[in-house]
């Protein structure tokens, strides 16, 4: 079977995916011909994310077909903390509630329902803090490097479904405009690639883990070599 065949007539699951990276991950998911269930906690970004493939389809009809999709309630990161200067709130401990919990839920229920063929992956995405803390961001490195430690311990206890991780940097999503900026504009005079990160860039790096069925218990970094420099 040809490279380009692999995910045709699967199913792509995407927990997060009506936006950024998983918006992405849904275009190039559905133009390998796999279908794709989006799940968010907002209907009105999921519809605006199917209405966006269905726009960029040749034939709109095929597409509209391969997309289904499903509301849930996932967690988002509370926010910027100067750590150690301010108090730890309720939204910080509940940190591993918005990012660990899920992923070791959704793997148990996949496994224990026989929901995943052999050979089939979760991939769960983790931020750079994990390699490269960020001053002040101690807080958001203790959830990260748990899903990064359960990753591999996936892997072993899941078999044959495969487990990895993939590092990017999305979670700059929910930060303020000004902040996002400046830590973009920082990062843009540092980075080898000249250039920050595009969605549909990080995006080609899910279609390889789910392809590449040689590959298990890694973890994919996708940061344009800025734990590099």
């Amino acid at each position: 079977m040809s490279s380009t065949e692999l995910l045709r007539g699967q199913k792509v699951v995407l927990i997060g995916g009506s936006s950024g990276v998983g918006k992405s991950i849904a275009v190039a998911a559905v133009d390998y011909g796999a279908s794709v269930v989006i799940a968010s906690s907002s209907s009105d970004r999921v519809q605006a994310a199917v209405e966006l493939l269905k726009k960029g389809a040749k034939d709109p009809a095929k597409k509209a077909r391969l997309i289904t999709w499903q509301v849930i309630t996932a967690g988002r990161f509370p926010g910027v903390m100067r750590f150690p200067h301010d108090e730890i709130g309720e939204a910080f401990k509940g940190s591993f509630d918005a990012y660990y919990w899920p992923l070791v839920t959704a793997a148990q229920h996949i496994y224990k329902n026989n929901l995943m063929r052999p050979g089939g992956s979760i991939t769960s995405t983790i931020g750079t803090t994990c390699d490269r803390p960020l001053p002040g961001w101690s807080l958001s490195s203790g959830p990260v490097g748990a899903i990064a430690s359960v990753t591999r311990g996936l892997a072993v206890d899941l078999k044959p479904i495969r487990s990895l991780g993939l590092v990017d940097t999305e979670i700059f999503d929910t930060l303020p405009g000004e902040i996002k900026e400046g830590i973009f504009n920082s990062q843009l005079e540092k980075l080898p690639v000249g250039h920050v990160g595009l969605p549909s860039e990080v995006a080609e790096a899910y279609i390889f883990a789910m392809k590449c069925t040689y590959l298990n218990g890694q973890i994919i970094t996708v940061d344009g070599g800025s734990t590099l420099v």
